[in-house]
């Protein structure tokens, strides 16, 4: 059985590191293990405002220094992500007094005020790291946050991941369940026993959730000394799988990949962030579908349904780039299991899994 020593969570590290920062604690230095996204938010909360492809080091970062009183800070990132969502959060902080102004170039300058806090409206229909910025900044605020969320709520595991770190605060963090889940999806398809060191049963990461579909995705689940232990079982589950993926829309694209595998009929719900996010995930999902040779048969912005109860690899290698987005580098690692690759932007792993592919490979 492999031992598998996966990164830190990004996302737990993030929060971690930004409340830390917060409560005015000395921040821990990166080492080798850390990945990209990390590398960027310890970066903008040391005062170096460009985050790069990093979302959540571009949300979070606002929001520290427009609560941060008397500074002045140039906020800026890469093409797509100045792009990416923002609107929902520059108004939240405005209207507790924030100074934030757009430049030309699509940057953010921003000027350090004490925010009011108390009442706040805020759609949270976009994404949770609008609201998981303003909860993890309201020790700087004159009054107790007060949020009031619109719309439906998304990815809501994420926002009590944030509550939970602010009240905690611990250092080093819990190993990372979104990159685990790529590891169960392996060992279901070639049926491998793995142990994924660092996940436990007291997680207060959301795509935890996985480790209790395993009927449904073809593996078994159990905690040991070591780590979590995956087995896949000895034939791969044939029926219709439907997962509603709200809460969890990090997990798509391997599960994506591996019912491919699997030849399955697939409907995934709840994926209305995914065309928000590093790149159009959703549509890239649908692309790739389409160079499988698989229709996909919803138009929807919100599903993924397909059936690839037919599908055979291509004789010929296919030439594959996850256009700078880790979760479509997973997507197609899990489709190089069967179908003979050609790779560009491998690299793009490492926002999120540095050593992902010595580990894959071995």
């Amino acid at each position: 059985m492999r031992l598998i020593e996966l990164p830190p969570s990004k996302s737990l590290a993030n929060r971690t590191l930004t409340a830390l920062a917060v409560h005015g604690k000395p921040l821990p230095e990166p080492d080798q293990s850390w990945s990209d996204d990390m590398r960027a938010m310890h970066r903008v909360l040391n005062g170096d405002g460009d985050a790069g492809a990093a979302g959540t080091a571009f949300r979070f970062g606002m929001a520290y220094w427009a609560a941060m009183q008397g500074t002045s800070t140039d906020l800026k990132g890469s093409d797509r992500l100045l792009e990416r969502p923002i609107d929902g959060l520059v108004e939240a902080l405005r209207s507790m007094g924030g100074d934030l102004s757009k430049q030309n170039d699509g940057s953010w300058k921003i000027r350090g005020k004490k925010l009011s806090g108390g009442d706040v409206s805020i759609d949270a229909s976009v994404s949770s790291q609008f609201i998981s910025a303003l909860y993890l900044i309201e020790p700087l605020m004159a009054k107790k946050l007060k949020l009031k969320l619109q719309g439906k709520v998304v990815s809501a595991p994420y926002i009590a991941m944030t509550q939970r770190v602010m009240l905690e605060r611990e250092w080093p963090v819990e190993s990372d369940w979104s990159a685990g889940i790529v590891w169960a999806l392996r060992a279901s398809c070639m049926v491998e026993s793995v142990c994924l060191q660092g996940l436990g049963r007291r997680s207060i990461q959301g795509d935890s959730i996985w480790s209790n579909w395993g009927l449904a995705l073809g593996f078994s689940a159990s905690y040991e000394e070591q780590g979590l232990v995956i087995r896949g079982l000895p034939s791969r589950p044939k029926e219709d799988m439907h997962l509603d993926l709200r809460n969890c829309p990090d997990l798509a694209q391997p599960i994506a990949a591996a019912a491919v595998l699997m030849r399955r009929k697939v409907s995934l719900t709840g994926l209305e962030t995914l065309n928000g996010k590093e790149i159009p995930r959703l549509d890239a999902l649908k692309a790739a579908m389409k160079m499988l040779g698989i229709t996909v048969e919803s138009s929807s912005s919100t599903d993924l349904i397909f059936d690839s109860s037919q599908w055979k690899p291509k004789e010929e290698h296919l030439s594959v780039d996850p256009e700078d987005d880790h979760r479509m580098a997973f997507f197609w690692a899990l489709i190089g299991l069967e179908q003979a690759t050609e790779w560009m932007g491998e690299a793009t792993v490492s926002k999120s899994y540095p050593h992902f592919w010595s580990d894959w490979n071995e």
